[in-house]
């Protein structure tokens, strides 16, 4: 872990981009409170000890000294986050809270022109390559191959690339149907962590405010909201237009339960719960049941762990892809411990070790940046945290994952 942290802190102080905007801020002061809020959380206490606990202070001296004046707001975020990676802690979250043009601005060509005309526009970091070069280039890359040329729906065409004598990937805008965007502008910087997994310095497509995403997959050409336009394979995606509580009979001898997340804080959510549970306890009689845990981000255990007394009899067939998260991949491991259940799919998210009970976040003395600590510990699972749940069996991108699962499950041994 101290070697991929590393990288982290390297990777955002290499991405300091000192002319993309005017405005500053009392940086140290932003330090200090977000410090004081990172050592009151859980993975803090339990992770930051001896030779850790010393290159927290001494990170936290090292950028002290470079904020006795004031800093370029957006620069400072990125210091802030130097900071916040040294634990690890994919639920706790910083974010920037200026929005550089929000959507109703995009309807108003006035407001449109004024921002493009802006410093802030004009001195957005660019790639230095030629992009006809660079698409040429790009173009060559295989499936396999993070570097590549990747899609945003229909808006973006972005080009991924490895930056010269650095641990960092850079997305440059090559083609856009947006007209907060143009070609040469960067939109993402990723960096390598443990396996497939990456961290995402990033500006919203929409809004252009920077963010910060951890431990993101690289796979089947997909890295977040970016998929590569040689690859058109989304079988580990859940199925459309499903809700989030979904009971199935595929067979007289196989059910299928989707569940798309455990929130309680939805007045309606607790009432399908209950609802669902109440059908599933009467009408669970199938020998093997399919557990769909696609794209699940978690929530609250007590709309998830009933669901283990139902299925401790049967032959469960866990589904997870990389989206799987939090409380969904905590009850991945409940159901992997029962004694006839099987794990497939894709690696899970790996945001798993903590969580927020109340959900507190706080703006730092600047305004400018959101702070959400944890508050909760499950250190338990902190051998996932960061790295995901591996499945025992890795399905195909290409081949629907039910028509795969069904044949598992007809090839498994009675």
């Amino acid at each position: 872990m101290k070697n991929f942290t590393l990288i982290l802190v390297l990777f955002l102080a290499s991405i300091q981009l000192t002319f993309s905007q005017t405005e500053t801020c009392d940086c140290k002061t932003d330090l200090d409170f977000i410090v004081e809020k990172i050592k009151a959380m859980p993975s803090f206490k339990t992770q930051i000890k001896g030779e850790k606990a010393t290159q927290f202070e001494n990170t936290y001296t090292n950028l002290s000294n470079q904020m006795k004046q004031p800093i370029l707001i957006e620069d400072c975020y990125k210091m802030l986050l130097q900071q916040m990676v040294l634990v690890n802690d994919v639920h706790a979250s910083l974010s920037y809270t200026k929005t550089p043009i929000n959507k109703e601005d995009l309807k108003d060509t006035l407001k449109l022109n004024d921002f493009k005309a802006s410093n802030a526009f004009k001195n957005h970091p660019k790639t230095e390559y030629n992009l006809n070069d660079l698409k040429a280039e790009l173009s060559k890359k295989n499936d396999e191959e993070l570097e590549g040329i990747y899609n945003y729906g229909d808006d973006l065409k972005i080009g991924i690339y490895q930056q010269k004598e650095s641990e960092t990937l850079v997305g440059v805008v090559l083609k856009s149907n947006l007209k907060q965007w143009d070609a040469g502008q960067i939109i993402v910087y990723a960096t390598h962590t443990v396996g497939l997994k990456y961290n995402l310095f990033y500006y919203n497509p929409s809004t252009r405010t920077p963010g910060f995403v951890k431990n993101i997959s690289f796979e089947n050409g997909r890295l977040w909201i970016y998929k590569k336009v040689s690859n058109t394979n989304n079988e580990e995606l859940p199925i459309k237009d499903q809700s989030n509580w979904e009971f199935r009979q595929l067979t007289p001898d196989i059910q299928y339960l989707y569940f798309g997340n455990f929130s309680s804080f939805s007045k309606s959510n607790r009432k399908a719960f209950i609802d669902f549970y109440a059908k599933a306890k009467k009408e669970l009689s199938a020998t093997n049941v399919i557990v769909d845990l696609r794209s699940n981000a978690g929530g609250n255990s007590k709309l998830s762990d009933p669901f283990l007394k139902l299925l401790k009899k049967k032959n469960v067939y866990i589904l997870t892809n990389c989206f799987t998260g939090s409380n969904g991949e905590q009850f991945t491991l409940k159901l992997k411990a029962l004694k006839n259940a099987k794990h497939l799919g894709q690696t899970t998210r790996g945001i798993i070790a903590y969580g927020m009970n109340y959900g507190y976040n706080y703006n730092t003395p600047s305004g400018n940046f959101n702070i959400t600590p944890t508050d909760m510990n499950f250190n338990k699972y902190i051998a996932y945290e960061g790295k995901g749940v591996t499945p025992e069996f890795a399905l195909d991108f290409d081949k629907d994952w039910l028509e795969q699962t069904l044949a598992i499950i007809k090839n498994t041994p009675k």
